[in-house]
């Protein structure tokens, strides 16, 4: 793992980095307490952004920083593929919904769910390796964070990965047909303590969608919380809820 930069700001550490990944560099961004090496090895979060996003969107900035000042609980976020600094030269100053459109035709061309979420999967994981060897954080126990697309490339990575014990998804749904194969068997997969934030008004995830993927999920500790609104409007108080949530179990 590369540091580019670091900053030090209200007790936290930001540190940009590259890890090698198995298809091409991965940029993201750790986050820890600044001058603490007492709770070595500490818990860590892995956020995922949503779609169009990227690992310093403002929600995923502000939801780490938390994590760190409150709880001592380390945080880190990538660059998933297609986003943020592994944006395609070609769709760079595209608006939100340009790109939105530009990552849905590239996911159907390069074999759809699937494909995306193998290269999101091996991403996390080299960048979990590296981010356990650092001296900041070790092997401790790793929750995860991830609404929306952070949702549809969590769901694969926690069925596929024993570390992680605790996690936080919502904004997504599954219904059966050809889109997402496989999807529900790997929601079944998910047993980790959940908690799963709906949108009850959601323009993009219908509801009954929604409520099908938390009823598919294997966990026998799993919470509900919904709330009025659309898509891109979470209230502050389900951030707050997970990084509750979060910490109940990293640092039991």
């Amino acid at each position: 793992m590369d540091l580019t930069t670091e900053t030090t700001a209200r007790g936290v550490t930001e540190r940009d980095f590259v890890v090698d990944g198995p298809r091409e560099p991965v940029p993201g961004v750790l986050w820890t307490p600044s001058g603490d090496a007492s709770a070595w090895p500490r818990p860590l979060v892995l956020l995922g952004h949503g779609g169009s996003q990227d690992k310093r969107a403002p929600n995923v900035v502000g939801l780490a920083r938390w994590l760190v000042r409150h709880h001592g609980i380390a945080a880190a976020a990538i660059d998933l593929p297609l986003h943020g600094d592994r944006t395609p030269p070609e769709e760079l100053g595209m608006t939100r919904r340009e790109r939105q459109r530009a990552l849905r035709e590239r996911h159907l061309a390069d074999g759809g769910h699937v494909a995306a979420a193998h290269c999101a999967v091996d991403d996390w994981t080299a960048t979990l390796d590296a981010l356990q060897a650092h001296r900041d954080v070790g092997t401790g126990p790793v929750g995860y964070w991830g609404v929306s697309m952070g949702t549809r490339f969590g769901v694969p990575l926690i069925a596929a990965e024993p570390r992680i014990t605790a996690a936080v998804l919502g904004l997504f749904g599954w219904a059966p047909g050809p889109y997402m194969p496989g999807f529900d068997e790997l929601a079944r997969q998910v047993t980790v303590p959940l908690l799963f934030v709906i949108q009850w008004d959601d323009e993009l995830v219908r509801r009954e969608w929604a409520l099908r993927l938390y009823d598919l999920f294997g966990s026998t500790t799993k919470l509900l919380h919904g709330n009025p609104g659309g898509h891109l409007t979470m209230p502050r108080a389900e951030y707050r809820a997970s990084e509750a949530f979060l910490a109940h179990f990293l640092m039991k």
